[in-house]
């Protein structure tokens, strides 16, 4: 059954990617925190990385080539994080060796809602040096983790609107 879900995402052309999972945290990644503000970055596969900030109230998050993410005009991501704001890991979906989209546990909190927490798979298309958020899978959705994937792999084939 699972092969089979897998082989209908994928297509009668093959386009499947591959997938690699690299750790949002821990001691492959820089840190840069200071006071009031967390800052790391992680490597991802074939030279990208992620930038995570969290400032209490506000977190976001950056992808982009490891060479160029300091100098992004502003995060591919941002929002009024809850929990622990981003999950341990990012699933990255591969095309011919390069990052094509993302995806990584989020949480937040909804607009105007101090007390309630939202779950998310925030899926990210990434174009070269541009990345965008292209859809979020609540958590508690029936296959939310199948569901993100098909959508990663939509997101794969998709481009971020131009700034």
């Amino acid at each position: 059954m699972a092969l089979a879900t897998v082989l209908a995402i994928a297509g009668a052309d093959g386009a499947f990617g591959e997938t690699k999972f690299t750790p949002a945290s821990g001691p492959g990644c820089k840190d840069e925190s200071k006071d009031e503000l967390g800052l790391w970055t992680c490597p991802g596969p074939a030279g990208y990385a992620v930038r995570f900030a969290d400032e209490g109230n506000i977190v976001s998050l950056t992808i982009a080539p490891r060479r160029s993410i300091e100098k992004q005009q502003g995060p591919t991501a941002q929002w009024r994080g809850a929990g622990k704001a981003f999950g341990d890991k990012v699933q990255w979906i591969m095309r011919t060796g390069v990052p094509k989209a993302a995806v990584i546990r989020t949480w937040r909190r909804p607009e105007g809602d101090d007390e309630s927490e939202i779950q998310e798979l925030s899926v990210f298309a990434i174009n070269g040096e541009r990345a965008c958020l292209y859809a979020a899978i609540d958590i508690r959705a029936d296959k939310a983790n199948e569901a993100a994937l098909a959508r990663a792999e939509q997101a794969a084939d998709s481009r971020c609107p131009e700034k």
